[in-house]
């Protein structure tokens, strides 16, 4: 199999302009406010530090503010400053903002399952198979990469 012709074809199957549309829909379930909310409403009841989120979601912390900024002023999320550590400020969802984040992945969930209902229980059960796998490969690649970097700047 020639792997090079495979991730062309896969990657100009992803952008085509129908479709792209269709990965738009679902990656907005997966960036940006979002996913921000969704990672407090895991993790509701924990102390998160702004750092905590941009690691998570793999955002620069400055992209973060502006995130936080925007959830505070729509009242999902409030922020205050640490009784321990009072350098640290810390994030934490609001009841509102637990209820958008519930209706979010309900949809999130709803818009997925109708596409799986469409491809049968067979292709979907392999689809997610074969999709775990990609990211796992790709995960991994990324971090021998990453290692690689390192090892060439130190």
């Amino acid at each position: 199999m020639d792997y090079n012709k495979a991730a062309e074809v896969f990657l100009t199957t992803v952008i085509k302009r129908g479709k792209a549309e269709m990965m738009h829909r679902f990656n907005t379930y997966s960036q940006g406010e979002h996913l921000v909310l969704g990672y407090l409403y895991k993790e509701a009841g924990k102390q998160i530090v702004p750092s905590k989120i941009a690691k998570f979601t793999h955002t620069s912390t400055a992209r973060i503010a502006t995130i936080l900024n925007n959830l505070e002023s729509k009242n999902l999320i409030t922020r205050e400053i640490s009784r321990i550590d009072r350098r640290k400020i810390l994030v934490a969802i609001t009841d509102k903002g637990r209820r958008v984040a519930e209706e979010i992945r309900v949809e999130a969930c709803s818009n997925l399952a109708r596409v799986f209902e469409e491809m049968g229980e067979e292709r979907t059960e392999s689809f997610i198979e074969n999709f775990k796998m990609f990211l796992e490969i790709g995960m991994k690649l990324a971090q021998e990469d990453k290692g690689k970097e390192e090892e060439k700047n130190a």
